[in-house]
């Protein structure tokens, strides 16, 4: 629903885009589904407005004992031509909700974000301004939900300060005690040909290695950023070595031609995940020789506190990634 500066929505308010979304994937892991859903809508050049997205689903939080929380996402909407002339296209952004954080460890969260209009500054702030702006000065106690709520905007450049567009994102955390193991789950690099050719069906193996030996066993390996068509198996974990895997088939279509990325992170029965690996495909019409192998990951400290409570720095790293919010 329109929410502000509706008189200038142009038309979006005569014909709003439902809030139902499609399931598209369940983690029995995290307890949690995903959906999505994407529409085109035609609206009047020029339209300026907010848009806003409510419902009453959220958990038990850490303030209230209160079940069925209101909740509310809101983007900014601006058909107006930019300075250069051309019409605005949002950043788009992701993230895995729920993040599993352990009590005295620093977690690194990715928030992948990408814009297709390359030369702009594309930022990030809290949507409600906690702890003054810095959360690591807030204490969280183990066994507890936390929301976080976050805003993606573009700039025309780094000096503006008037964003093009405005995207939400949203998440919860849930700080657990101490597990039995903490040492992470590790991913081992794709080393197969990483250029596909359209048409052709590829089949990859991505390994993770168990370093918590019995402790505990892999048990998902969800993915954050998908590519289309790519179809994963369950986890399979071996009797005889620490090393587990899933299988993945896609047969690239003509309209991935060039660069597509994915990433997942692998996680095992005490809800202790890996550092997210990341790997790009280069799609072609032909075959010819493989491109160098790109991967990306992120590492993770552990840091000293108060037995307390908790300080997790919210370290936001800037990756590809899609969503799926966009100003048509």
């Amino acid at each position: 629903m329109c929410v502000a500066n509706c008189s200038t929505d142009g038309g979006y308010s005569t014909a709003p885009i439902s809030i139902l979304t499609d399931c598209t994937s369940y983690s029995s892991t995290l307890g949690m589904m995903s959906s999505e859903r994407s529409a085109n809508i035609t609206l009047n050049a020029g339209a300026y407005f907010y848009v806003a997205y409510k419902g009453s689903a959220w958990r038990n939080l850490y303030a209230t004992f209160t079940s069925g929380l209101d909740w509310s996402i809101v983007s900014l909407i601006d058909l107006r031509l930019r300075s250069d002339g051309i019409i605005n296209t949002p950043p788009v952004a992701n993230v895995l909700s729920p993040q599993y954080t352990i009590v005295n460890t620093t977690t690194l969260i990715d928030i992948s974000v990408s814009d297709i209009n390359t030369d702009d500054d594309v930022r990030c702030r809290w949507a409600v301004n906690k702890c003054n702006g810095s959360f690591n000065e807030c204490r969280l106690i183990p066994n507890t939900w936390y929301p976080i709520a976050l805003q993606v905007e573009d700039f025309i450049n780094e000096t503006s300060t008037e964003p093009m567009s405005s995207v939400p994102v949203q998440f919860l955390i849930y700080v657990q005690a101490t597990p039995s193991c903490t040492i992470l789950p590790v991913f081992v690099s794709l080393s197969d040909c990483l250029e596909v050719q359209v048409g052709v069906t590829n089949n990859f193996t991505l390994y993770v290695m168990n370093l918590c030996n019995f402790s505990a066993t892999i048990t998902e390996a969800i993915m954050t950023k998908k590519i289309s068509g790519v179809t994963t198996s369950n986890v399979k974990n071996s009797t005889t070595n620490t090393l587990s895997y899933i299988q993945l088939s896609w047969t690239p279509q003509s309209s991935q031609i060039g660069t597509q990325e994915m990433c997942a992170y692998a996680y095992n029965s005490l809800l202790v995940r890996s550092t997210q690996y990341c790997v790009t495909f280069t799609v072609t019409t032909s075959s010819t020789n493989c491109p160098t192998t790109t991967v990306a990951g992120v590492s993770m400290t552990t840091v000293t506190t108060n037995s307390n409570g908790m300080n997790i720095p919210l370290i936001v790293g800037l990756f590809f990634l899609t969503f799926s919010l966009r100003n048509i």
